[in-house]
Formats: C-alpha cells, structure tokens, sequence
C-alpha cells in the first residue's frame, strides 16, 4: 500500500526485552482476549505483525511524536533479536522525549477548542510534563486540574485548566467553559445540548444532569498570587437556571450518576464562612464544592471517570476509540468491544492510575502491533474491529516535528542552540530541549496551526498537500543550507546512496529495488546531483502518503 511513493517521481520529472516477560503483561492479556474472542465471533483472521520498518516508524510517533532519526532506524533495523520492537517500546517510553511530547497531546485533548489559550499555556505544558515523566497517578493529576492547592507551585501551573475558562464573559458564561470542559475531559461527556431544555438525542441527560454538574463548579474564581494565576472559591451562590416551562430553578449538587449531594449548612457567624489564607493564599471557604466533586467523582469507584481516560488512550494508540467519539460516552452510544473497555477501565484504576502501564500495555498488544494492510478473502474489516491497524494521519505537531527532522532543520535549530547555550545559561542541549524551542518557534506554529482544527481530530486533505508545495517555511526546508538533507544529497556523487540515504531519513526505510532504480534515474540527470533535483525528490517523499500517515 505504501510501498509507492516513487510514483511522485515521475509526476516532478515530467514536472532487551524477553517474550516470556511481556506475555505476562497483564493490560496486553486484557486486550488480546477481547479482540480475538471478537474476531473469532466474526470469523475474522487478524491482519499478521507488521514489517520492522513499519512498527519502527508507528513506535517513535506514537510515543515521541516523530519519525526516527536515520541513526535511530539503521539501529534497530540491523538488529536481529527477534523482540526489538517490544525492547524499543520500552525504551521509547522511558525516553526524555516522551513526556514532552505526551505533555502536548494531553493539552490538545484538554484545551485544544479553547480561543482563549495562545501562548499562555507554557506553565501548564510544564506542569504536565512533570507529572507524566514522574508517572503522576491519573486521578492525581485530575485532583490538581480540578482542585489545585494554591501553596503548591506546581498545582498552581495546573490552575490553568480552570483559570482559561473562566478568562472573558459573563458569570454564566465561565460556568458553562468550566462545566463543558470538566464533563469532557474526566468524564467524556458532552453535556451543551442539556443546556436549554433536556438533551435531544441522550435520554439520560437532563438539564438538570447539566446544571447540576455546574452547581460544583458556579463558585470558582481566579486571585494573584506571586504574579501566577491561582483559584478560589466563594463560600456561597448558587447555580440557577430556566426550565423549558420558563420556571426558575435552583441547581442541585448533582452528579452525572444521579448522586444528590446536601451542603452543610454554614455558620451563622459569616466571619467563620472564611479561613484566612497565609503567606498571600486565598482565603478558603468553610465548604468547598469543587473539592467534594473531585473527592466524589475523580475515583476507581467512578466508572465515567475511568473509562474516559482509558478511551482517549486507546484512541492515540490505536486509532478509533472504543467508543466514538470520545465525548458521547452514554447508554445510547455502547462500546464497540464493551468487556474490553470495562476491563482496561478496571485494571487501570486498581493498579493505581498508572499511565505508563496503560500505555505499554497497549503498545506491546498484539492488536498494536498488526500490519495495516489487509491480504485476506473478502472486504477488509472495518477499522472497529482491529483486525488491522488503523491509517492515522499524522497530527499537526507529528506532522511538524517529523517535517523539520527529516529536511534536517532540526540539526540546525541544534545548531543554533548551540552557539546561544551561553547566553541562555544551558549546561547541557538534550532533545528535549531542543525541541521545546524547536516547536515554539514561530515557523513551526504556523506550519502545525494549519493543519490543526482544535481537540482531538485532525485529517490528511488537499491543504495539506498544497501547503507542502508551495508554502514559504516549507520551500525553505528543502534548500540546501546548513548540512541539512539536501545539501548531503547534492553533494554525494553516489547516486545509489543518495537515494538510499533519502528514503532512509525521511521514511525510515531502505528503498525497494524498483524505486531505488528509479530514484537513480532520476538522479542521473546531474553529476553530482543538482540541488534542485534533490529537492524535489525529498518534496516527493514528505508528500507521500507513507510519510504523512501513521500506518
């Protein structure tokens, strides 16, 4: 299927890891149980394991978030252990890459719609980032977006969930940001339609379901504190609405599960409503309903809560949630594997939140690890039933950081990094800040921001393929400047290893033997290869579907 992107050619020149030890992985039993027993309900036979150039290639951007360096794929494609793909997922996930990459999915998933968030997120990618490279429990860092503790720094910067909500409008209008982007992101519900009256299509929410969700949320307000944004809460005001019979109602203290909860009643005294914060904290209230949500909501008792994560997981990884979409979590709207879902959501809460242990387990699972091509009898199975892997566009930022890799500017943003270190005081240039920088500059939030629709989907189009034509910042990649990869194409007389070295760094692969005949041509036309040549073969590649989709 993908094994053809030289076709473009022609269209430019006429213009560690022991099998024993992850069989016992308990998350990856779990998975593989379930899909098999579902496709042997269907009399399915599951696509077989992926080739190592493709399980390479799908590892590092579904862990880091981009394509292996040419080093990085000539390592494990000449290694002949038959579990290098389980020993690299491994190592992926340990990598100082991974956490800032996932720091940057997680905030997508929670503020990718928000107007209002810009460039001002920075504390809150730091917050995240922490918390996934110490593999933070999940509910724990659910706690600190929904009820930080101002005294803490760090669940200060987690303020930002909440604080960017409540950013403009009126108070009705905060309440509702808040409540939108509570019942999304912990409990994958979307709750709008239940606003006005009850919800149209989803007979379980009602206009209460909504208001009373608000209800926990209608008291929050933002203070400074030490030039940083933090939360407080009023101790009293209430959340009031209007029914479809136009009658006012006060809201109750209502869960999603039906759950009613009583305030306490407060002290006569409104000097003891209050205690007084110190050292600049905000005062706190006698009663806080933010904090009796999180106490309620955000636990292994809560099934919404549990299976959202779980769901939004399996999507990153795997391509389609096991329920579509991630936000219509309801009776009405059943899992496609339902047993699956409930397991992982199970397992997933009793070892404790772990993610990283979600994650591998996914990762290291049979299903994971299937070919994307399907060459059995019949019409291929839908993308439901994991009998293959999913085609995945590449994200935004996957699409933006593996651009910048392969063409080679991201050795000379190192570069450049390198000769401002003193200025900028860094002792050592890793990776990852490397890329830090790399995907703040503003080239690159163009160049991603074109591509991006906000949340959580995104889609390969014609946009996309014009924009890698003929926009600046791309046509700039693909001159030969600084050692990038065109320049080291120019300047190879081989014209084989030319080619050779072209695939290999932008698909992560040795050419077949017909494209490589064909590369060669088409290289032949200058001695030593002309740069604009080069150029246009590494365009041919960048705008393949090989390299713009995750197969």
């Amino acid at each position: 299927m993908w094994r053809k992107p030289m076709l473009l050619i022609a269209f430019v020149s006429s213009w560690g890891v022991c099998r024993a030890a992850i069989a016992a992985n308990p998350v990856s039993q779990i998975i593989d149980e379930e899909i098999a027993a579902a496709l042997r309900a269907d009399n399915i036979a599951a696509a077989p394991r992926a080739d190592d150039g493709e399980l390479l290639r799908r590892i590092y951007l579904d862990v880091l978030g981009r394509i292996p360096t040419a080093d990085e794929a000539c390592s494990f494609l000449n290694d002949k252990s038959p579990h290098k793909h389980h020993r690299l997922i491994d190592d992926l996930l340990a990598h100082e890459e991974m956490a800032f990459y996932w720091s940057t999915v997680l905030d997508e998933w929670f503020n990718g719609s928000l107007p209002e968030r810009g460039a001002t997120n920075d504390g809150f990618l730091t917050y995240l980032q922490l918390a996934i490279k110490a593999n933070k429990p999940w509910n724990t860092i659910a706690r600190e977006m929904l009820d930080p503790d101002p005294a803490d720094e760090q669940q200060r910067q987690a303020s930002y969930f909440l604080a960017v909500r409540l950013q403009g409008g009126d108070n009705a209008a905060k309440t509702d940001a808040m409540t939108s982007g509570v019942s999304t992101v912990f409990f994958g519900v979307q709750l709008q339609c239940a606003m006005c009256h009850d919800h149209p299509f989803v007979d379980e929410w009602k206009q209460d379901n909504y208001y009373g969700l608000a209800a926990f949320l209608g008291r929050t307000q933002t203070a400074k504190m030490d030039n940083a944004t933090v939360l407080k809460e009023r101790a009293d005001g209430e959340v009031t609405f209007i029914t479809t019979s136009q009658e006012e109602r006060r809201a109750k203290l209502l869960f999603l599960d039906g759950r009613v909860f009583d305030e306490p009643v407060p002290p006569e005294d409104r000097d003891r409503w209050y205690t007084k914060g110190k050292n600049g904290l905000p005062d706190e209230p006698y009663f806080s309903r933010r904090a009796l949500l999180a106490d309620y909501a955000l636990t292994a008792d809560s099934p919404l809560f549990k299976r959202a994560i779980v769901n939004r997981i399996w999507k990153q990884l795997m391509g389609r949630g096991l329920v579509e979409p991630v936000d219509q979590m309801h009776k009405a709207n059943a899992a496609s594997h339902p047993a699956l879902l409930d397991r992982l959501a199970d397992d997933f809460a009793a070892d404790g939140f772990n993610l990283r242990r979600l994650m591998a387990g996914v990762l290291h699972s049979d299903a994971y690890l299937r070919s994307s091509r399907w060459l059995g009898i019949g019409q291929r199975p839908s993308d439901q039933q994991y009998a293959t892997a999913i085609l995945k566009p590449l994200t935004p930022d996957q699409l933006a950081v593996s651009v910048g890799l392969a063409t080679g500017h991201y050795e000379m943003m190192q570069a450049k990094l390198e000769r401002e270190k003193d200025k900028r005081k860094i002792d050592k240039i890793t990776p990852s800040i490397v890329r830090a920088f790399y995907s703040r500059e503003n080239e690159v939030r163009e160049f991603a921001s074109r591509f991006r629709d906000g949340g959580d989907t995104f889609e390969a189009n014609a946009s996309q393929a014009l924009f890698l034509s003929y926009n600046g910042s791309m046509q700039k990649r693909l001159q030969p400047s600084g050692g990038n990869l065109v320049e080291r194409l120019s300047k190879e007389s081989d014209h084989a290893k030319a080619a050779s070295e072209a695939f290999l760094t932008v698909l992560a692969r040795q050419p077949e033997p017909d494209e490589l005949d064909r590369a060669v041509k088409f290289l032949d036309a200058s001695d030593p290869p002309q740069p604009q040549l080069c150029s246009e073969l590494v365009w041919a590649l960048l705008c393949s579907g090989e390299f713009r989709f995750n197969h």
